[in-house]
């Protein structure tokens, strides 16, 4: 195991921070207009305000600063997440993608989780620009062993 994924499980166990992956290294969060699909309308659409949205799970932190439209912004991408019933976090991904996240890297911020709401069991979201406590440095070996492959139409690929 990686130090920086050590790093992190020592930090989610704590209970005092929530984080936000990245694939750049930046010096704040600043808030954002969140996106989220429509399936219906086939389309991305705002999702209530703008805000800095972060997770308590390190793992979707790991997976969104590596897994991300601009890390693969050159092949068709689709990817998703999802806390399941036993409020574990599940990861979908393409197998393209999957097999060209050998050579990227990307950032969790670790941040102060009094200064976020909870918006849902895997977000919660701060109003205003934060500047991080700590910002560790990921690759795709820290990344959740339990990604599922989809198809770029998200269906998933039986094995």
């Amino acid at each position: 195991m990686r130090h920086s994924r050590e790093r992190l499980i020592s930090l989610e166990n704590q209970g005092k921070f929530v984080f936000h992956g990245y694939p750049e290294k930046i010096k704040k969060l600043e808030v954002k207009q969140p996106y989220i699909f429509n399936k219906e309308a086939e389309k991305e659409e705002k999702h209530e305000n703008p805000c800095v949205s972060a997770t308590p799970y390190i793992d979707i932190a790991i997976f969104r600063a590596i897994v991300n439209k601009k890390n693969f912004s050159d092949i068709v991408y689709a990817s998703r997440f999802w806390i399941n019933k036993n409020n574990s976090p599940q990861f979908a991904t393409t197998k393209e993608i999957l097999k060209r996240t050998k050579n990227k890297e990307g950032f969790v911020y670790v941040l102060d989780k009094s200064l976020f709401k909870k918006f849902s069991d895997m977000e919660w979201r701060a109003y205003k620009n934060i500047k991080p406590i700590e910002i560790i440095s990921v690759t795709a070996e820290d990344l959740p062993y339990n990604i599922q492959l989809i198809d770029e139409n998200f269906n998933k690929i039986k094995k």
